[in-house]
């Protein structure tokens, strides 16, 4: 979370127990795997929105 309300998502695409903030990640990755990985962060991130209103629209009404 605290990378997240950073604005640091560059993190997320590094393995566990390698965080780099020189650079902003490994130099190993193509610009279409950054794309690759942020598209399928941010369709995840649409996904657990859609279900958070889904559950939120269902207490409404009770």
């Amino acid at each position: 979370m605290k990378w997240y309300r950073s604005n640091q998502h560059y993190r997320f695409d590094q393995p566990i127990g390698k965080q780099y903030t020189y650079g902003h990640g490994s130099d190993s990755v193509s610009e279409d795997d950054k794309r690759e990985r942020q598209l399928s962060h941010l369709k995840m991130e649409n996904e657990i929105l859609k279900k958070y209103m889904e559950i939120e629209r269902e207490l409404k009404k009770k």
